[in-house]
C-alpha cells in the first residue's frame, strides 16, 4: 500500500472517521457529567534499611539483601489482611461518631455509613471507647455463625468505597529512588477519609512490620532459652555426681594424691628394703653374740627380768617406729610424743643396761673375750635389733595399708575420667548454647532497634480534589473510535483480493496490460481521456499491412464491459476514418468481413459459458481480454485463459474495467477537479512533486 493510496483512502473514508469517534466522545462526555472528585493524599516513611546503623556498628547493605527487604515491607503494605485492618479500623471509627464530625468524613459520607450499617448493629459493636469498638467490631466480623447475614463482613468483602478491601485497592507503595524512603499515596472521593486511611494504614503496617521483625528471633530465642537451661541441668548434674563421688571415694585431687601415693610406695618399698637388710644384719650381729655367751651367762641374760625389758624396749620402739613412718609432721603433739618415746627408750634401755651389768660373775667368755665388752655388745646389737625389727613390722603393715589404697585407687580413675568427660562435653555444649543464646538476643535487640520506623512525612487533609480527567477520557474516546474504524478500513483494503488496479492485475493475471477504463460514474470530461487513452494504447498495437486486422475480445465472466469496450473502440476508430466491423463469434457459419474493412472485432462470449474448438477459432493478429477490477481471478479463470490461449494460438493482452479513479491516474491521467492551492501543495509533497510544472515561464 502506497501512500497516495493510503491517503486517498482516509480521505475516502473521512466522514466514517469523524463521525464514529465524535459519536464515541459524545457518549463518554455524556456518561461523566456526575463525575465524582477525587482527593489524594500521601506519606513519607523512613525505613533505614540502606544507610541505617545497627547494634554491630555496621551501615553496609547489600543490593539484594536491601531489595528483598523493601520488597517485603511493600507487601506488606498492599497485603489484603493489613487492608483489612484498615478498613474494620476506619469502620470502628467512623461507628463510634455521635454526630456528623467533617474532620473525620464528609456529610454523605455519614449519610451512607448510617445507611450501610443498621441501629441494631451499632448497639452491638459501639462501646465507649476507641480500643473496644474496634475489637467488637473485628469479633463482629469473624463471626462465622450467620456470616451470610453478616453485614460488617460483607461491607467489608464489598465494593464500598471507602470501608472496603476492594477500595483500598488504590493504596499505592512505592520506593522512593534508591534511598531509604517509601512513599505511600491513597485517593478517594472523601478528603477526610483519605487522610485518616493513610493514618490507619500506617498504624497497621508499623505494628505487623514490628511483630514480624520481632517474630523472626522471639522462637530462636526460646529454643536456645531451652537448650540452656537443659544443658545447664545436665552439666549441674554430672558436677554434682563428680562432688558425690569424690566423698565417697575421700578424694581431694584425684590425680595428686595418686601422684603422691605411687611416689610414697615406692619410698615406702625402698625404705622396706634398707629395713629387711638391717633387720637381717642386726639379727645376724645377735646371733653371732649369743655364741660368744654361751653358757651360764647366756641363760643369765635371757632370764625374766632382761627379757620383761627386751619386751619393753621392743613396744617403745614400735611405737617409735608407727609414729616415724606414719607421721610426716616434725612439729607439734607428733614431735613431742616421739621425744617421750625416745626418752623412755633411752631409759628402758639404760636400766637393761644396768642389769647386764649386774651379771659380771664371769670375767671372760669362752672365747677368752672379757664379759663386760661382750655383754655392752650384745646390749648394743639387741637394741639394734629391736629397733629394726620394729620398724620392719610396722612397714609391712604400712605396705599392706598401701596395697589396699593403691588398689581402690586403681579403678576409680577410669570412673572419674568418664565423669570429667561427660562434664567437658556438657559444659562446652552449655557454653556453646549460651553464646548462642547471647546471638539471638543481640539480634532480637538489633530488630527491635532497626524495626522502628519514622514518619517522615505525615499524611495531609488534601483541600483541592485532582484534576478532572472527563477531557482526556473524551479526547481517549475519540482516539479509539478513530483508530478503530482507521483499523477497520485499512483492513477491508488490506483483506481486498480483487484484481483492483493494472499493477495488481499484471501479478495476478501475468498478461502485458494494454490500458484501463474507469467507472462510468466519473465525469464526462475524464471518461473522453479516458477514452482517447485507450484508443491511443490499442493503436500502437494494430498494424494494417495486413487487411483485414482481425482483433478477439473475450472475457471470461459476463458483465464484464466486453460490448461496451468494442463499441468504443468502434465509435473512435471511424472518426479517425478507419472502416470497422464487429462480428460476433458463432461456433457454425462464421461470417466474413466485409471487404474494404480495416479492423474486424471478433466479439466471443464468456469463456466460462463458450467452447470454442481449435478449427472453429478465427485466425486472430491480436486478442483483448477485458476483465472487471472490481473481481477476484481464481484457478478457473486461469484454465480458460489457458484453453483459449492455445485455441487461438494468440497470447491476449488485458484491459482492465471498471478501474476506481484512485488507481487510473498514472494511465490516464490527473482527474481534473477544482482544487485550492493548499490541497495541491499537499498533493506535491505527497507524490514528490516539487518541481513541476504545468507551463514554461514566460521569459522577457
Amino acid at each position: 500500500m502506497t501512500l497516495i493510496y493510503f491517503l486517498k483512502l482516509i480521505y475516502k473514508n473521512l466522514k466514517w472517521l469523524i463521525l464514529l469517534p465524535g459519536i464515541l466522545a459524545g457518549t463518554i462526555y455524556y456518561l461523566t457529567r456526575h463525575e465524582v472528585k477525587v482527593y489524594a493524599s500521601e506519606t513519607v516513611i523512613y525505613t533505614g534499611i540502606a544507610s541505617g546503623y545497627n547494634l554491630s556498628g555496621s551501615s553496609k547493605a547489600d543490593f539484594w539483601n536491601t531489595s528483598t527487604a523493601f520488597d517485603n515491607l511493600i507487601s506488606i503494605i498492599n497485603s489484603r489482611e493489613t487492608k483489612k485492618m484498615v478498613a474494620i479500623n476506619l469502620l470502628a471509627q467512623n461507628l463510634l461518631l455521635k454526630k456528623h464530625d467533617p474532620e473525620y468524613l464528609e456529610w454523605d459520607s455519614y449519610q451512607s455509613l448510617k445507611k450501610s450499617v443498621s441501629d441494631s448493629v451499632r448497639n452491638i459493636v459501639v462501646k465507649p471507647t476507641l480500643k473496644e469498638t474496634r475489637e467488637a467490631v473485628y469479633q463482629y466480623y469473624n463471626n462465622n455463625e450467620n456470616i451470610g447475614n453478616n453485614i460488617i463482613y460483607k461491607l467489608v468483602n464489598s465494593t464500598n468505597p471507602f470501608y472496603s478491601v476492594n477500595a483500598l485497592q488504590n493504596i499505592k507503595a512505592m520506593r522512593v529512588s534508591n534511598s531509604d524512603l517509601i512513599k505511600i499515596s491513597y485517593s478517594t472521593n472523601d478528603a477526610a477519609i483519605c487522610k485518616h486511611t493513610l493514618d490507619l494504614l500506617i498504624e497497621v503496617f508499623m505494628q505487623k512490620q514490628r511483630l514480624l521483625r520481632e517474630g523472626q528471633t522471639e522462637s530462636v530465642v526460646a529454643y536456645f532459652e531451652n537448650e540452656t537451661h537443659k544443658s545447664y541441668q545436665r552439666l549441674d548434674s554430672t558436677e554434682q555426681e563428680f562432688l558425690k563421688f569424690h566423698v565417697n571415694n575421700d578424694i581431694i585431687n584425684y590425680y595428686e594424691q595418686t601422684k603422691a601415693v605411687a611416689g610414697e610406695r615406692e619410698d615406702l618399698y625402698a625404705l622396706n628394703h634398707n629395713l629387711e637388710m638391717d633387720s637381717k644384719a642386726q639379727g645376724t650381729a645377735l646371733n653371732t653374740v649369743n655364741e660368744s655367751i654361751k653358757g651360764r651367762m647366756y641363760q643369765s641374760i635371757y632370764g625374766a627380768e632382761i627379757l620383761n625389758q627386751r619386751k619393753q624396749l621392743s613396744d617403745i620402739y614400735n611405737k617409735i617406729a608407727v609414729v616415724e613412718v606414719l607421721s610426716k609432721d616434725s612439729s607439734g603433739s607428733n614431735k613431742n610424743l616421739l621425744d617421750s618415746l625416745r626418752l623412755v627408750a633411752t631409759r628402758i634401755g639404760q636400766n637393761l643396761k644396768t642389769s647386764i651389768t649386774n651379771l659380771n660373775a664371769e670375767t671372760n667368755t669362752p672365747n677368752g673375750i672379757p664379759t663386760k665388752d661382750v655383754l655392752d655388745e650384745w646390749l648394743k646389737t639387741t637394741m639394734a635389733y629391736e629397733e629394726s625389727k620394729a620398724r620392719l613390722t610396722v612397714m609391712d603393715k604400712r605396705k599392706q595399708e598401701f596395697e589396699d589404697e593403691y588398689k581402690k585407687f586403681a579403678p576409680l580413675g577410669a570412673q572419674l575420667k568418664k565423669i570429667e568427660r561427660q562434664i567437658s562435653v556438657f559444659e562446652n555444649e552449655y557454653l556453646e548454647l549460651l553464646h548462642g543464646l547471647s546471638l539471638a538476643r543481640l539480634a532480637q535487640q538489633n530488630n527491635e532497634l532497626t524495626s522502628k520506623l519514622t514518619i517522615v512525612d505525615p499524611p495531609f487533609l488534601p483541600l483541592n480534589p485532582d484534576a478532572s480527567k472527563r477531557m482526556i477520557l473524551v479526547i481517549a474516546g475519540f482516539m479509539v473510535g478513530f483508530f478503530f474504524v482507521l483499523a477497520f478500513v485499512l483492513a477491508k483494503a488490506l483483506a481486498n483480493k480483487t484484481v483492483r488496479d493494472a499493477y495488481r492485475a499484471y501479478k495476478i493475471i501475468k498478461l502485458p496490460v494494454l490500458g484501463i477504463y474507469p467507472l462510468l460514474s466519473s465525469s464526462s470530461t475524464y471518461l473522453e481521456k479516458s477514452n482517447l487513452r485507450l484508443v491511443q494504447q490499442l493503436l500502437t498495437t494494430i498494424d494494417l499491412k495486413d487487411k483485414p486486422y482481425n482483433i478477439g475480445i473475450i472475457s471470461i465472466q459476463k458483465k464484464e464491459g466486453k460490448s461496451y469496450i468494442v463499441e468504443l473502440f468502434k465509435q473512435q476508430l471511424e472518426s479517425l476514418q478507419y472502416a470497422v466491423e464487429i462480428i460476433p463469434w458463432q461456433k457454425n457459419n462464421m461470417p466474413s468481413a466485409k471487404p474494404g474493412t480495416d479492423i474486424v472485432f471478433y466479439e466471443f462470449p464468456a469463456l466460462e459459458d463458450a467452447i470454442i474448438q481449435p478449427g472453429s477459432c478465427p485466425t486472430l493478429h491480436q486478442a483483448f481480454l477485458i476483465c472487471r477490477a472490481n473481481r477476484i481471478w481464481i484457478k478457473l479463470d486461469e484454465d480458460l485463459l489457458t484453453s483459449f490461449s492455445k485455441s487461438s494460438q494468440t497470447k491476449p493482452m488485458l484491459i482492465l474495467n471498471g478501474v476506481s479513479v484512485d488507481f487510473a491516474e498514472e494511465f490516464i491521467g490527473e482527474v481534473p477537479k477544482s482544487r485550492n492551492i493548499l490541497r495541491n501543495y499537499f498533493k506535491k509533497i505527497v507524490k514528490f512533486e516539487f518541481g513541476n510544472r504545468k507551463a514554461l515561464k514566460k521569459v522577457r
